[in-house]
């Protein structure tokens, strides 16, 4: 729970997002009739401007870092690494998918 507080409330929220998209990667081929449309078009696009809006925001938690003390660089640090490792793992379920886009 320490850990969640830290965060603060926004990247936690994208974190969240992250997180839930990962496992629609398994909805993301559905016929896009009806709600197979928010599967078939709107998570793959949501996927692409949440893993911009990671890489940003582990971005200025490094430049942020750079100008704090040695205690408030822990926390940006916290902050970096877990907008990195949901990424990677954000990247390492839709990667497949977004692979046989192009080669269709």
């Amino acid at each position: 729970m320490v850990f969640l507080m830290h965060l603060g409330m926004l990247r936690g929220l994208l974190l969240l997002c992250a997180l839930v998209c990962c496992p629609l990667v398994l909805l993301a081929e559905t016929e896009p009739v009806g709600w197979g449309v928010i599967t078939a078009y709107v998570i793959p696009s949501l996927v692409v401007l949440l893993s911009f809006v990671l890489l940003l925001d582990a971005l200025m938690n490094r430049i942020f870092m750079l100008a704090q003390d040695t205690t408030c660089r822990t926390l940006q640090r916290i902050r970096l690494w877990s907008d990195l490792s949901v990424f990677a793992l954000l990247m390492l379920c839709w990667l497949p998918y977004f692979r046989t886009i192009g080669s269709a």
